[in-house]
């Protein structure tokens, strides 16, 4: 089923976005403060993840985003999201678990760290546990989440103790990635626009006669750089409409040259090259431990994935029905997905349907 549900693209690329940060501060507080008797969306070897820490979630994802991306997902994309999350939240769980297994401890002093790391995001103290307030949060829930997130943050970077990347693999991925570390050339300019080649060739004349472009970009100019003086800083050669670059390139040692009016698009521009840059590659000693970190964190990413999935086969993993049913029924692959896949439930035959609220 999960196969199915990773095949709707815009989705994933939501889902990217919320890495743990879902779990980090909102939901699993409520939990360990009294859920009461929520209804339940799920259970994690005995442990519930009710339907309100799922809703929780998915209000403070879908926060982030503008009302017209909102705007643009129908109800499977919603639907689809909510199970993610939900799957995001089992995964949390799972390893919580773990790290509680394993006596992965975390001092109070790193606690109050990440407190005042959050802290620090705010106006004033009492701004910060205005907003804890507003999320239905208190001090003393937040310190737990933070608590649990650090204990699972070990246990991943447990993981990646004993990786050690060859000095061969890292001067590989330079070698077949250098565009990652190459900056291609740039141009410092100034810009005017206009509608009319009429007006672009009358302030050209100015210009050829020595005027300042940028007095007459503030006082001619058509765009928004106008009151800038046309000043549009270091621009990439590769983001330029190719018109634009044909003019440019012959100029591009030639400071301060001007060039005659160029059509872009309904308008006519003028440019002025303040200073080029040409592409520079950044050499493999000034790479090699970024490179290094990254691949590390891939195999820490693998690692976790194997452990998760290691975990999933020996829990005891129930989903509510209605998310069961809500997600198959919405899937292109309703037909040919098993509806109760022991990649989503854990052990399939522990598998029990939880009532819906």
């Amino acid at each position: 089923m999960l196969r199915s549900l990773r095949k709707h693209l815009d989705v994933i690329l939501i889902i990217v976005v919320i890495a743990f940060a879902v779990t980090i501060y909102y939901g699993y507080g409520s939990r360990r403060s009294g859920g009461g008797n929520q209804a339940v969306a799920a259970t994690v070897n005995g442990t519930a993840i009710t339907f309100y820490e799922l809703d929780q979630a998915f209000r403070n994802l879908i926060s982030q985003y503008d009302s017209k991306t909102l705007n643009q997902m129908d109800e499977n994309s919603i639907t689809f999201l909510r199970r993610l999350i939900l799957e995001n939240l089992i995964q949390n769980e799972l390893l919580y678990q773990e790290a509680k297994s394993r006596r992965i401890k975390v001092s109070s002093s790193e606690i109050e760290e990440q407190i005042e790391l959050i802290k620090a995001q705010f106006p004033s103290e009492e701004d910060f546990r205005r907003y804890l307030g507003y999320q239905g949060f208190n001090l003393a829930a937040l310190r737990e989440a933070i608590k649990r997130e650090l204990m699972i943050q070990k246990l991943e970077d447990s993981l990646a103790e004993e990786i050690t990347i060859p000095e061969e693999e890292i001067q590989k991925y330079y070698e077949e990635n250098k565009s990652l570390f190459t900056t291609p050339p740039q141009y410092h300019l100034r810009q005017m626009t206009f509608s009319s080649q009429e007006e672009a060739e009358a302030v050209l004349k100015r210009l050829y006669v020595g005027e300042d472009f940028a007095q007459l970009a503030k006082d001619n100019s058509q765009d928004s750089y106008a009151s800038q003086g046309g000043d549009l800083g270091w621009v990439s050669e590769t983001t330029l409409p190719p018109e634009v670059k044909e003019v440019l390139a012959p100029l591009k040692d030639k400071p301060l040259a001007i060039t005659p009016v160029i059509k872009v698009g309904e308008h006519y521009c003028i440019y002025q090259i303040i200073e080029f840059k040409p592409q520079e590659e950044k050499k493999y000693e000034e790479v090699k431990e970024s490179i290094e970190k990254l691949l590390k964190e891939e195999q820490k990413r693998v690692k976790v994935n194997h452990l998760v999935a290691e975990l999933r086969e020996k829990s005891k993993i129930t989903i509510a029905e209605s998310l069961q049913i809500a997600v198959e029924s919405s899937s292109p692959e309703a037909d040919t997905a098993p509806q109760s896949s022991p990649e989503a439930t854990g052990k399939e035959e522990n598998r029990e349907e939880i009532p819906t609220p």
